[in-house]
């Protein structure tokens, strides 16, 4: 079960981070969550070659995606992604939430423990509680940061 004070760090940080979101913090957080999709994709391989060319195709568009939304100009609504159902999206990323801690569950993770040490890494970044954007808006490492240790976290199996 996902411990619920664990999920309000991570809220909590976020508020400390953009308390108010505008559309271009909207467009770089789509495209900050697409990032680590991305990179989850390029921790798998398969023996399957037709999964394989998958996996790569789905790297490449999602990564593509990112860097397309991070870099949009917020100035220019015809750009701006926008969200055809609020209902749908949060079902959305709820699911997200779910299947994500699914399969650390799955690979025998520790996934509270990481996302604990992950919430402590993010806190880092700030700098005199503030933090620091690049010129996409996405959060920067300060520099205090320290990256998250999540070996201890990753089954032994």
């Amino acid at each position: 079960m996902l411990d619920p004070l664990v999920l309000n760090k991570t809220v909590e940080w976020f508020q400390t981070a953009i308390p108010e979101p505008a559309p271009k913090n909207i467009q770089t957080i789509l495209g900050v969550h697409f990032e680590e999709v991305a990179e989850m994709i390029t921790t798998l391989e398969s023996r399957d070659y037709a999964t394989e060319v998958l996996l790569k195709r789905a790297y490449f568009a999602v990564e593509s995606l990112s860097t397309q939304l991070k870099r949009i100009d917020a100035g220019d609504v015809t750009q701006i992604v926008t969200v055809k159902d609020e209902v749908e999206l949060l079902d959305a990323v709820c699911d997200q939430i779910v299947t994500a801690t699914g399969v650390g569950y799955h690979f025998g993770h520790d996934v509270l423990g990481g996302v604990d040490e992950v919430n402590r890494s993010n806190w880092s970044k700030f700098v005199d509680g503030k933090p620091i954007f690049d010129e996409n808006l996405k959060i920067q490492k300060g520099p205090s940061y320290k990256k998250a240790k999540l070996a201890q976290f990753v089954s032994k199996n």
